[in-house]
């Protein structure tokens, strides 16, 4: 259905010199169906645009919790104790995993297959940083942690404590470029032309446009039931 159409068709009806009020009220009646079935679409549409952007919001936010881990992992002090070491990295590790589930939750809530892509597309993104080189693939094992065909990572915690206590400058070093790295891709999709950026601008820009269109159908409605008992009250 063409909205502008039906807008300008209706807008036609109730302006148009000559038409009788038996006219007016056959027109409106025919194209009150129009209506409702244009009404019930733009809804749907509504819905599910606020259904992406609240997901796209929640992986906004899921994505910067993780770059604030990551950030943590990198500014790590030489004089940082074995338990800020093992904290900084737990939360790093939990706010990664959750980004992770925030983008897959988010491709299953699109609506479309581009906003889906750009769902996978974090994943993706995320996974490449931690397989990039051979150098961050090392520090990952020495940190005892693997990245998961879903993309969220899995820890040995017994494996991460040993390297901790025999070089624990080392194990330092090594959270270092993983965090750098994630840091990094985080701030590219977090960018206003970055990946979930752009969606959330995208889906923002929709959601006003189904408003307008929304007030536009009020407005005719309104309009049409004026015409119409205005009519009904001449010819009575």
């Amino acid at each position: 259905m063409n909205l502008s159409a039906l807008l300008a068709g209706s807008n036609s009806t109730l302006t148009g010199s000559g038409s009788t009020s038996t006219q007016a009220s056959a027109a409106t009646g025919s194209t009150s169906p129009q209506l409702t079935q244009a009404q019930k679409r733009i809804q749907a549409d509504v819905d599910s645009t606020t259904a992406q952007l609240s997901q796209f919001g929640l992986l906004k936010s899921a994505l910067a919790d993780a770059q604030t881990g990551a950030k943590a992992l990198s500014g790590l002090a030489a004089a940082a104790t074995p338990s800020d070491t093992t904290v900084a990295l737990g939360n790093f590790f939990k706010t990664f995993n959750a980004s992770v589930g925030a983008a897959h939750t988010a491709a299953s809530a699109a609506a479309s297959p581009s906003a889906a892509s750009n769902a996978r597309r974090v994943v993706q993104d995320l996974k490449a940083a931690l397989r990039a080189d051979p150098a961050t693939d090392a520090a990952l094992r020495k940190l005892g942690l693997s990245v998961q065909s879903d993309g969220t990572l899995q820890q040995d915690a017994h494996k991460f404590a040993s390297a901790l206590a025999a070089d624990p400058a080392g194990v330092r070093a090594a959270l270092a470029g993983v965090g750098k790295k994630v840091d990094a891709v985080n701030s590219q999709e977090l960018a206003s032309n970055g990946t979930v950026g752009a969606a959330l601008s995208s889906l923002t820009q929709h959601s006003t446009a189904l408003t307008a269109q929304q007030s536009a159908l009020k407005s005719m409605q309104l309009a049409m039931a004026a015409y119409q008992a205005n009519s009904t009250t001449t010819t009575a």
